[in-house]
């Protein structure tokens, strides 16, 4: 697209019935999550993408009516040269709406030199932090839509993943001090696209978006077409309603999981300890699946990570659980110890960095 900044907002005259039918849609989504609340103050996590321009407008047009307060988050990870000139480029177009934008570049050196995809996350989400600390803001609004859903499920599949894996991406997340909310997650890729056009909204495509090396372009592009066929011509939408059923599930799961560990789990001294009862009838009838759902949560509930634990993390406590002798000592996530007692298994704060490796059993 031409790189010029985005115009004001359109008359309401301007509007196709299509448009309008979209502005409706995301006016009921934003009713249904709670941190988009009237009168709430927001950040909007944005790139220069399709999705981040056509979130920036729609919560634009929903600001004065809902009085809500905005401020614009954009983070230049310095990966391509033009990048600067993007971030530079989105401030015109904030300008032009007349809203706030803080934006940071992260060094050259620490978005090279081997820095996976979950760094570049992690450092979103600390930047995500900073902005809505200083701008006041109760949530971070995120533009991810269906099809970044069907996406990230297919990624997740042939990954190998379980429910809580493919659970579908949801639309209110709390990741420790931060409230992730995404209204956009029941519309399309294409429709949002159409609405820039029709309101004349320019956007930028990440050239990696065409890199058929990376896996999700490679979905995007290959996958899914050849699954089109076969699912009446949106194999997207068919996944990502078979990711919002399990995440249903998964959340029911979760729910029923947590009303046993107040049976399974008690305080142990000193205090910090807990016990997680292995001699219960409920921990002692339970299946393989039931038992790596609880000890997943239970894991989860002891770090200080706002994410779950990962499966091999789970395989091996529980194994630990049902095999290891009296007294052995498993170091697991974040240096969590784990001791087998009688009856029990005790998680015992980290040990010191300087701590030499327990055996493993």
């Amino acid at each position: 697209m031409a790189r010029t900044p985005a115009q004001p907002l359109a008359s309401p005259a301007a509007v196709d019935p299509a448009a309008e039918a979209i502005e409706r849609r995301f006016a009921e989504a934003c009713q249904s999550l709670p941190p988009l609340r009237a009168g709430a103050r927001l950040a909007l996590g944005c790139s220069c993408g399709g999705d981040s321009m056509a979130l920036l407008h729609l919560m634009r047009r929903q600001a004065d009516p809902r009085g809500w307060t905005l401020t614009v988050a954009h983070l230049d990870h310095a990966q391509r040269p033009e990048s600067a000139e993007e971030a530079r480029w989105l401030g015109a177009c904030c300008e032009a709406l007349r809203l706030p934008m803080a934006t940071e570049r992260l060094a050259p050196g620490w978005a090279g030199g081997g820095r996976s995809e979950e760094d570049l996350r992690q450092a979103r989400l600390d930047f995500f932090a900073r902005v809505t600390e200083r701008a006041g803001a109760e949530a971070i609004v995120l533009a991810h839509q269906a099809d970044d859903c069907a996406e990230t499920f297919l990624m997740r599949l042939l990954a190998g993943s379980g429910p809580t894996g493919l659970a579908a991406i949801r639309p209110v997340q709390r990741l420790g001090e931060l409230t992730l909310a995404r209204p956009l997650l029941e519309f399309r890729r294409a429709e949002l696209r159409d609405y820039l056009r029709v309101h004349g909204i320019p956007w930028l495509d990440d050239p990696a978006n065409q890199d058929r090396r990376l896996k999700r372009v490679w979905v995007r592009e290959e996958l899914l077409p050849l699954l089109n066929p076969r699912a009446d011509g949106d194999a997207a939408g068919r996944v990502a309603r078979a990711a919002r059923l399990i995440g249903e599930e998964a959340a029911a799961l979760t729910e029923a999981c947590r009303e046993l560990l107040l049976v399974l789990v008690e305080p142990a001294e000193p205090p910090g300890r807990q016990r997680l009862r292995l001699d219960h009838e409920l921990w002692r009838r339970a299946g393989p699946g039931l038992r790596r759902r609880l000890m997943r949560q239970w894991l989860a509930s002891l770090r200080r990570s706002p994410y779950p634990p990962g499966r091999a993390a789970v395989e091996e406590a529980v194994k630990f659980a049902e095999r290891a002798a009296l007294g052995a000592e498993l170091r697991t996530i974040e240096r969590l110890r784990l001791i087998k007692g009688s009856g029990a298994l005790e998680a015992l704060p980290p040990s010191p960095p300087e701590a030499s490796e327990p055996s493993r059993q």
